[in-house]
């Protein structure tokens, strides 16, 4: 009984010491050093959205006769939209047809003036055929020359007159015609409707919102840090992860770069083509994207979690030893050990990178 009585604080102190060296050793994640290409990649922002959205406007007012809209109906290029009632400019085409007829009629019968000229320009030429005779004042002949000049203005200025109103009556002529033309509203590019502001039966006023649709080309935007755009350009390759498709990754190449900045977030944009189903690019959505800038064959790389405050820690002989490391380009998931202090397949600490210390004994996981 007298041993029992020693043995079990021995026991005691045995389990606390156990207690003390798991805590000690913290079990962590572990990888290795591989040597493989690293890449120089910039994170961005992604979003897929229209390539236009289009509100139409009424160019003429009318009542609506016909519409078939209906939101999310989605429409070809020339598609019927609406169709506004033609009737008052139709009338008003009849009124100037008519009016242009009888006036070309009235112009086409008017001799009087024409033949009004052509005797004053007999009568001078007589006159001043008497003058050259000796049988008439040479004065008289100034007042006759002076008659005839103010005639010939004054028909010159009548016939511009016909001309001008001619030319007005067609103008208006062409713009009713126009303005029939408009009041069948059709689409002008293939898209979606997302938006329908008057129906059958409605008055439209000029310059009303009739209908507003997206287009069915789509743009995927990748929207990028003004520190990370140096060197993005077209042709670079790149990968999108959509949010709404988990973890699956979609091959990119960059379309083209907007050399301007977003005035309210001062991010730069960039346009990618995505190797993706086209039914599955939906307007909408979100994602992330790594564009890969360049890239550099058979050096070090560690994840970059791997890495804390330009240092990783090797496992050697169940603990941690940190040694410092110089980094180059960085991906989305590894970085580039650059300088020396680190072997390719040697073990570094993964997690809990934040609180190891040097020396610190651990438990990697199996």
């Amino acid at each position: 009984m007298r041993s029992l009585r020693y043995i079990f604080p021995l026991l005691l102190l045995a389990g606390a010491a156990f207690w003390y060296w798991r805590n000690d050793a913290p079990l962590i994640k572990t990888t290795v050093v591989r040597r493989e290409a690293a890449i120089d990649a910039v994170p961005a922002v992604v979003n897929v959205r229209p390539e236009f959205q289009l509100t139409l406007a009424s160019t003429v007012a009318g009542r609506v006769l016909t519409s078939a809209l209906k939101p999310g109906l989605a429409v070809e290029k020339d598609d019927l939209l609406f169709e506004l009632d033609p009737r008052l400019y139709q009338l008003e085409l009849d009124r100037l047809t008519g009016q242009l007829a009888n006036l070309s009629s009235q112009y086409a019968l008017d001799f009087e003036q024409t033949s009004t000229l052509a005797r004053q320009q007999e009568d001078l030429a007589n006159f001043e055929r008497l003058l050259k005779e000796g049988n008439y004042p040479e004065l008289e002949l100034r007042r006759r020359r002076e008659e005839f000049r103010i005639l010939s203005e004054k028909q010159e200025k009548d016939r511009l007159a016909r001309r001008q109103q001619i030319a007005e009556i067609e103008f208006s002529i062409e713009q009713q015609k126009r303005f029939i033309k408009e009041c069948t509203v059709r689409a002008p590019a293939a898209g979606t409707v997302t938006d329908i502001f008057f129906h059958p039966g409605e008055l439209v006023a000029i310059g009303a919102s009739l209908v507003t649709f997206y287009s069915r080309s789509l743009l995927v935007e990748a929207r990028i840090n003004e520190e990370d755009f140096s060197g993005i350009r077209a042709g670079l390759e790149a990968s999108v992860r959509f949010l709404a498709y988990g973890g699956e990754q979609y091959s990119a190449k960059v379309r083209n770069v907007l050399p301007n900045a977003d005035e309210k977030t001062q991010q730069y944009r960039a346009y990618l083509d995505v190797e993706i189903d086209a039914a599955r690019l939906l307007p909408g959505l979100s994602g992330e994207a790594s564009i890969i800038r360049n890239r550099r064959a058979d050096t070090l790389v560690v994840p970059r979690a791997a890495v804390y405050q330009a240092a990783v820690f090797v496992i050697d002989g169940g603990k941690v030893r940190r040694i410092p490391v110089e980094t180059g380009f960085r991906g989305s998931n590894a970085v580039e050990i650059t300088g020396t202090g680190l072997t390719a397949g040697q073990q570094v600490a993964l997690s809990n990178v934040e609180s190891l210390r040097d020396g610190q004994r651990v438990r990697p996981e199996r």
